[in-house]
């Protein structure tokens, strides 16, 4: 749940991490005061502190350095009560004087970073760590930028750097704990915040990241405890702590405390639906137990009945206790717990193997959870139970699909389409088979079958959308990912892939929203990972673009997106033969595949082996013209001396529709050389203009 920010929610989103910002500046404010209201400027008494420096500041008998400090000391108080323009203002004031005043390019950064401007955030943070790269704060101030970014492996490196510097710095111990947190490592994070509340037992957000730590693990127990230690500092603000406790309580079946803890949001949030939605389930599920008796814990076991006496009649011993099981998964999966749920569904199968719901259940959670080979013996056991049910035939072909075993998906598919000509399901299924073995044209139809026999599945409109990815039809691809979102606006399949896409169109902050928002709920997603690296590859920062490539890479390794962009990124450096290997690597598996044809006709110019373009380019252009890959060979041509092929292409180039972000950049230098080429080939006898 993303709820409205808070300072105690900072650890959550890192958008009020000015209190942990404040603390660390007062470290570093100077002593040895010549004044009173330097004293007071500088002090601990908020009362007393604006007053004082905007003393200092007006004197202008003052020397520079003290006045500097106290601007910095004021845009400190006003950050402490939310008066960002005025502190943003002050910060500048004090740079004025001196340009090279760390803690000023720090708070600076800060502000900047609040007001939504993270490259210039980032720069102010960069300068201070070269003016002072021995000082831990700059370090922390930007690994709080980056982990702010989702940018985890660089913040954990900010916040070692930090740490090495400093060994005993709650704040960057906290940070680094929730990146440890948001990449799986809870382990790591616990450590972290153990040696914080070593230095400081009032860390601020030391106790909700730590309850995120044993969550993760599957510690429910101190989890709860944890959050409930982070309530108690902060009671009408840590919504956060709150909304994690309700979730685990429901998740325990103390549904009253949980409904107590959702209540007290609402106070707070009155109309965010999540909670309501929430609530209601565990207000229903409350109902449900007491219904069938088993709202009160289980009491202690009686005394052996006397000799002779009747025995008593057990009350549906075994299925009560399985159905409460898998309502409990049930509830468990809703709040997105999977690891809880599958030990829970794995209690019920160890007592029933055959439980169908079980099955069912634990097979959706493994596959959410990333283990698709558990999750597919779930759906084998669930086949041999249901041989002819044709849509868990269809389910299984698209979840093997998946897992590129695109014969077994196209097998289950038939299969299920045997049995049920009109089952849309195992049209999708077939069309995900079809579009693996690289027949996107031959899976749309399948696609489109579906979507006639059932309009409402989103699954479909995704599906169909990412085949219009791979054929270059992004506008088509849009509509569908749009349409897909509408059906279900928690598809996360869908939004990365929108996001993806609108980056590529040029419609950046459209973009950045979709690949935020699905961060936000799986900072470990691929697909939105590799959309936050082409928005760096778009923004010219190929260093950094290649570094994130790899990580995608080396986790989808046949992933030919991946490879096609990490080789434009190499591109932007200069680094052909790098290009070439991810750009081979892609032809040899497809060798018809659009994008890469494009770029390494590219490639083959950036090393002047220009026949070799043009027969990559031709290529590329014969399955679909794009302005890039026109302009391309129009380049290419021209390096040829082949003059009037060049002009054509050229002139071609500034008349199709852009279709990305790289045809709207060639479009506008086709437009230039057309400029160029009408001042180099006059039309008619000594008149100007162009025959163009």
């Amino acid at each position: 749940m993303r709820l409205r920010p808070t300072c105690s929610d900072a650890a959550m989103r890192g958008v009020c991490s000015h209190l942990l910002l404040a603390a660390v500046l007062l470290l570093g404010t100077a002593s040895g005061v010549r004044a009173d209201d330097l004293a007071d400027c500088n002090g601990p008494v908020a009362d007393k502190v604006e007053a004082a420096c905007s003393a200092i500041i007006s004197d202008t008998a003052r020397p520079v350095e003290e006045r500097t400090k106290a601007l910095s000391s004021r845009a400190r108080f006003h950050i402490g009560r939310g008066n960002t323009d005025q502190a943003l203002s002050d910060t500048e004031a004090a740079l004025q004087l001196n340009p090279q005043f760390v803690q000023a390019l720090i708070e600076r950064g800060y502000l900047r970073q609040r007001k939504g401007s993270p490259d210039q955030a980032r720069a102010d943070f960069d300068r201070a760590i070269e003016l002072e790269p021995k000082s831990p704060f700059g370090y922390l101030a930007r690994g709080n930028l980056r982990a702010d970014q989702r940018a985890w492996s660089d913040a954990i490196a900010d916040y070692d750097q930090a740490i090495t510097l400093r060994q005993d710095l709650p704040a960057a111990r906290v940070g680094r704990a929730r990146a440890y947190v948001e990449t799986g490592k809870p382990d790591e994070a616990l450590a972290d915040v153990n040696v914080a509340l070593a230095v400081n037992p009032n860390t601020p957000n030391a106790f909700y990241w730590r309850g995120q730590a044993y969550r993760r693990k599957g510690d429910v127990d101190h989890a709860i405890e944890d959050f409930s230690r982070a309530i108690a500092r902060a009671p009408q603000t840590e919504r956060n702590a709150y909304f994690n406790r309700a979730q685990l309580y429901s998740a325990k079946g103390d549904y009253a405390r949980a409904i107590a803890d959702f209540d007290k949001l609402l106070s707070f949030l009155p109309d965010n639906k999540e909670i309501q939605q929430q609530r209601q389930q565990a207000v229903a599920m409350q109902a449900e137990l007491a219904k069938a008796g088993t709202a009160a814990p289980p009491p202690a076991a009686s005394a052996p009945a006397a000799p002779g006496a009747p025995a008593a009649r057990p009350s549906r011993p075994a299925a009560a206790s399985a159905n409460q099981q898998i309502e409990q998964a049930k509830q468990l999966i809703a709040q997105h717990n999977y690891a809880a749920a599958v030990t829970t569904l794995s209690q019920v199968l160890s007592g029933d193997p055959r439980n169908e719901a079980a099955l069912r259940l634990r097979g959706m959670a493994y596959s959410v959870l990333g283990r698709p080979a558990d999750a597919r013996n779930d759906l084998n056991e669930l086949v041999k139970l249901r041989p002819n049910d044709a849509q868990l035939l269809a389910h299984r072909a698209i979840h093997v699909a998946g897992m590129r075993l695109f014969d077994d998906a196209m097998a289950d598919a038939d299969r299920a389409l045997a049995l049920d000509p009109n089952n849309a399901l195992a049209y999708i299924g077939r069309g995900m088979a079809k579009a693996g073995a690289g027949k996107a044209q031959d899976a749309l139809a399948d696609y489109d079958r579906s979507i006639a026999l059932n309009a409402k599945d989103t699954l479909a409109f995704t599906e169909r959308g990412l085949a219009y990815v791979s054929l270059n039809q992004i506008d088509k691809a849009l509509l569908d990912f749009d349409q897909a979102l509408a059906l279900a606006p928690t598809n996360l399949l869908a939004k990365s892939w929108r996001g993806l896409e609108l980056l590529l169109k040029g419609r950046t902050d459209e973009g950045m929203a979709d690949i935020n928002a699905v961060l936000e709920r799986n900072p470990g997603n691929p697909t939105a990972q590799l959309g936050h690296a082409l928005a760096m590859l778009t923004s010219a920062q190929y260093d950094r673009a290649v570094a994130a490539f790899d990580q995608i890479v080396a986790k989808a390794p046949n992933d030919p997106f991946a490879h096609v962009l990490r080789a434009r990124a190499y591109l932007g450096l200069k680094k052909t033969d790098e290009a070439m290997k991810d750009l081979n690597l892609v032809l040899d598996a497809r060798p018809d595949y659009l994008a890469a044809l494009t770029l390494r006709g590219i490639a083959w110019s950036a090393q002047r082996n220009y026949d070799k373009a043009v027969a990559d380019l031709d290529r590329a252009i014969a399955q679909k013209e794009s302005v890039e890959a026109v302009f391309a060979r129009a380049k290419a041509h021209e390096a040829l001396n082949h003059t009037d092929k060049a002009a054509e292409d050229f002139r071609k180039a500034t008349q199709l529709e852009p279709a990305s972000v790289f045809d709207v950049m060639a479009q506008a230098e086709s437009r230039r050389k057309l400029q160029e080429y009408s001042k180099k080939l006059p039309c008619g006898s000594g008149q100007s203009g162009t025959c163009l």
